[in-house]
């Protein structure tokens, strides 16, 4: 299967104690009943899956299920972190980085893990993006949130916010765009429109909140736009998410992690799509945690899991 259109996409299931064997369920059978013809490797704990199905009154015989790679282990049901749903969580994203690889599929889409699972199971990493960095060599992959209006782009993510502070520089800021831009040329966003959110409250006020707006932010700014890219800012974040609503703007620039997080999971929680870019890989994910609170209740929307893999089918499509 050397043609990337016919390799069927890869979902990883999660933490087994969350909502994705739930969402992924509903996602499938959707699709299937919907006559959608799509084929996937689906990784993860079957116990977990077919428990899901069972709760759901849905058939756990899947046609569009061309393989099911299952890790299993002792799992007690059990709604909060644990060491082994970080395990199976871990094992899971390794065997799909390892399909990928050797073009086994064409798309790795994820459901949510917990990184306290992760760190539990002795895994240290920050969650999918960086332990799926790690896997292919690439020392910091960039996490975008994407839906129909806008994308938001992070210059940093998981890291503190005191450690954030650091890493913005002209240089990273100036890296990032560029990958943001070239993915919006990708999907076809001609001529993208960028902005850029200021880091301190009013965007610094001209130096009176803080510097780094005219130290690096703004250098990163003109310097791009003297490379051609339709890019404005800093803008104040309290602006600016509110512009993008009105369309105004292709992609903003988010600073650090709930920078861009809080206003667009507040306006498109059910709609936004995780992705990973800066990689040698495509890999989409729901925009939203393991809600172990309401895992094997009937209660988790499939929405997100839908939109990832749609987005994920373009991302392979434009490969």
């Amino acid at each position: 299967m050397s043609n990337i259109n016919n390799l069927p996409l890869c979902i990883t299931l999660g933490d087994p104690l969350g909502i994705g064997p739930e969402i992924t369920a509903r996602t499938l059978n959707f699709l299937q009943k919907k006559k959608i013809n799509l084929n996937f490797i689906v990784i993860g704990s079957k116990k977990s899956f077919y428990k899901a199905c069972e709760n759901l009154d849905i058939n756990n015989s899947f046609i569009n299920i061309m393989e099911f790679i299952d890790f299993d282990e002792n799992i007690d049901f059990l709604n909060r972190p644990t060491v082994v749903g970080g395990s199976i969580s871990y094992k899971s994203i390794c065997k799909a980085a390892e399909l990928f690889k050797n073009k086994m599929v064409k798309a790795i889409v994820t459901a949510p893990i917990s990184k306290e699972s992760l760190h539990l199971a002795g895994h240290k990493f920050d969650g999918h993006t960086g332990l799926l960095g790690s896997l292919f060599n690439v020392e910091e992959p960039y996490l975008m949130l994407a839906n129909k209006i806008f994308s938001t782009l992070h210059v940093t993510c998981h890291k503190s916010l005191k450690e954030a502070i650091k890493l913005i520089t002209k240089e990273k800021i100036v890296e990032v765009i560029n990958i943001g831009y070239k993915h919006m040329l990708k999907i076809n966003k001609t001529e993208p429109k960028i902005a850029v959110c200021g880091l301190n409250p009013h965007a610094g006020e001209n130096g009176i909140f803080g510097s780094e707006e005219i130290n690096e932010i703004i250098p990163a700014v003109e310097f791009l736009k003297t490379k051609g890219l339709n890019i404005v800012g800093p803008i104040s974040p309290d602006i600016i998410f509110r512009e993008a609503v009105k369309k105004k703007f292709d992609l903003v620039i988010a600073n650090y992690h709930d920078q861009g997080h809080i206003p667009v999971k507040l306006l498109y929680f059910d709609q936004s799509v995780n992705v990973t870019l800066g990689v040698p890989f495509i890999r989409t994910s729901v925009d939203h945690g393991t809600a172990f609170d309401i895992a094997y209740k009937n209660k988790a929307s499939a929405k997100n899991m839908l939109n990832a893999i749609f987005y994920a089918l373009k991302m392979s499509n434009l490969q």
